[in-house]
């Protein structure tokens, strides 16, 4: 069962923003709020990813970037803002066991979390939603918890 704040935050109109979980939530309730708001769904799993090459390579086949993606940040936001492949009224992407990366790269996991940031005001004023979930042991500052 999904927690009261998840229920609430899909039962929105728009469910919309970036945010931390304080615990790890099911991916399969989380596929299914998303699926009932016709979003696509993505599951970043986390806990492999220490470095940036390994976020991008795992996010590139989850989302099902094109082939030419650049494997870089602005091929990365230039794909969470140009989703044309997916078709859907929104997105929820769900990262997962985000510890491991922020140990080892704390600056880069920051650069994903503003990057997702940005593509979730991006999508907003594109009248599309976008909803972003993070979860792990140590909340990076500046994110809004639920």
């Amino acid at each position: 069962m999904p927690s009261p704040e998840l229920k609430n935050l899909f039962a929105g109109e728009h469910p919309q923003g970036v945010f931390w979980l304080k615990s790890h939530a099911s991916v399969a309730d989380l596929s299914k709020l998303a699926k009932a708001k016709k979003m696509a769904f993505y599951h970043l799993e986390g806990k492999q990813i220490e470095k940036k090459q390994q976020f991008l390579n795992h996010a590139a086949v989850v989302m099902k970037f094109p082939s030419h993606f650049g494997n870089n940040w602005d091929a990365f936001y230039d794909c969470l803002t140009d989703m044309d492949w997916a078709d859907a009224d929104g997105y929820a992407i769900y990262f997962d066991h985000t510890d491991a990366f922020a140990e080892h790269h704390e600056s880069e996991l920051e650069t994903v979390i503003e990057l997702f940031q940005d593509a979730v005001d991006f999508w907003k004023d594109e009248g599309k939603q976008m909803l972003v979930l993070l979860s792990g042991n140590h909340p990076p500052s500046g994110i809004r918890k639920l």
